[in-house]
């Protein structure tokens, strides 16, 4: 037994004799190891989390902008459709001018209004990092595709009303009587646009009530200040006119750096009559400028302003809008979040639309 006993302890005393563990070395080696690994595994992490920051802001601005200009490019393709582009337009003297905010003109007299009206360097941005950076602003006037449908469904056309001439049936308020072979006065608003056009000559009012079932009235002193009962009979001995609903939008920076769309009237219900109503489009603008690309190729800032370039001087010409063929609209953000090295992220867009109106509608 005791020979037994000594032949075990032998036995396991060389077991353990062969066994064997890690080195100092070897241990320093692998932790090398695993932190070359594991650092480089982080950096790539990291390198991956920043480009998806950085792909995440730039996306969010991209698709921002994309959608302001998808709705700039609507009205600018719009711009002129069903408005008269071979005979005057007009309204009072500097009407339009304070209502948008672009210089005067020179002159006294009764404004003649084109269907795109250019504003070069208008508002300051003040969320421009740049002080007293100018952005550019544009207006377009066009039929309302939704006034007086005619047919059914997608085949629904908008069609002018045949009407009298405005007449002075009160000292101040014109009025004007719908044919019977146009319907009636139900397809009229409050506050809304109305060009009133005869052959060679039209004006814009602002209806102020409807009476009957078949007049419309145009009251002296409207939220536009359009009207003008008495001097608003486009061409003496005409006895007729057709009278039409008229958009008008204006696109414009305000001063906070927010893209907006301004409508004027033609926002029911009219109690109270409101002149306009603007919609946002984009945040944190920092510039925003349009360039005019003209029948003849070459490009402008303002067609409207003549030799000299400077708008409100009296050698503006406003026809040379109705030359327009396409308009180049740049749009700049920010971001108010920062990048790794403390910057905000940036993104600048540019789109060019046409005028297809100006150029090929024959009216």
């Amino acid at each position: 037994m005791q020979n037994i006993s000594l032949q075990l302890n032998s036995n396991n005393s060389i077991t353990r004799s062969g066994e064997k563990g890690f080195s100092i070395l070897e241990l320093i080696v692998s932790m090398v190891i695993f932190l070359v690994v594991t650092g480089s595994m982080w950096g790539v992490l990291r390198s991956a989390q920043m480009s998806r920051s950085v792909i995440n802001q730039q996306t969010e601005l991209t698709k921002n902008v994309r959608l302001a200009l998808n709705v700039i490019g609507r009205d600018t393709y719009n711009a002129g459709f069903g408005y008269p582009l071979k005979n005057t337009v007009v309204l009072p003297d500097n009407r339009i001018s304070a209502l948008i905010g672009i210089p005067n003109d020179f002159d006294n007299t009764r404004d003649t209004i084109p269907p795109i009206i250019a504003g070069n360097n208008i508002t300051v941005d003040n969320y421009n990092t740049v002080a007293n950076t100018k952005t550019d602003q544009v207006t377009f006037l066009f039929l309302d595709s939704t006034f007086n449908l005619t047919g059914v469904g997608a085949a629904a056309v908008s069609k002018a009303v045949k009407t009298s001439l405005p007449q002075t049936v009160v000292p101040g308020i014109d009025e004007v009587t719908i044919d019977p072979s146009s319907g009636n006065n139900s397809c009229c608003r409050v506050n809304d646009i109305y060009l009133v056009k005869t052959g060679s000559s039209s004006s814009l009012v602002l209806s102020t009530a409807l009476s009957s079932t078949d007049k419309v009235r145009f009251a002296n002193g409207d939220v536009l200040g359009f009207n003008q009962a008495g001097s608003t009979i486009p061409s003496p001995g005409v006895t007729s006119a057709f009278m039409q609903r008229v958009t008008m939008v204006t696109y414009f920076v305000a001063s906070d750096g927010t893209l907006t769309r301004r409508q004027f009237a033609n926002v029911p219900p009219a109690v109270p009559a409101v002149a306009y109503v603007d919609a946002p489009l984009v945040y944190n603008v920092e510039n925003f400028q349009i360039q005019y690309v003209m029948d003849d190729g070459t490009i402008n800032d303002n067609p409207s302003a003549g030799p000299d370039g400077i708008a409100g001087t009296s050698d503006d010409i406003q026809a040379n809008l109705a030359a327009v063929r396409q308009i180049r609209y740049t749009v700049s953000v920010r971001s108010q979040e920062l990048n790794s090295a403390g910057q905000p992220y940036r993104e600048t867009m540019t789109s060019t639309f046409s005028t297809r109106n100006l150029g090929y509608d024959a009216n």
